[in-house]
């Protein structure tokens, strides 16, 4: 298997496998940085491995909820849900993810926005 890490202006995301059925990897976020606003069109797993992670999770409502994820705790995440991968805390958080779904033109433009 093939590890694929790609740098990220707020830490870096790491893929361990990808098709048009499962894609999984870990995402590191460096403290009080944040990822942008976005949503995915398949079920998205997350598991925190270290540190902690708020997750901004926007409802139909317009509302925010915030759920925060301290190592060992999880959430899923339904398809095209907007969230937020948030660490407003002092040490980087690393979190596995894993989408149920074809996210694989998401993987490729990570893959392309590193070739720049």
């Amino acid at each position: 298997m093939n590890f694929e890490k790609y740098d990220l202006s707020q830490g870096n995301i790491m893929i361990a496998f990808s098709d048009k059925n499962v894609s999984v990897g870990t995402l590191e976020i460096e403290p009080n940085k944040e990822l942008a606003r976005h949503n995915r069109p398949a079920l998205e797993s997350l598991f925190q491995l270290k540190g902690k992670c708020m997750m901004k999770l926007f409802e139909e409502d317009g509302s925010i909820k915030e759920v925060i994820l301290s190592e060992g705790d999880s959430i899923d995440i339904p398809p095209l849900t907007f969230h937020i991968h948030s660490n407003p805390y002092n040490q980087n958080s690393i979190t596995f993810w894993k989408a149920t779904g074809d996210i694989t033109e998401i993987i490729d433009n990570i893959r392309k926005s590193s070739e720049l």
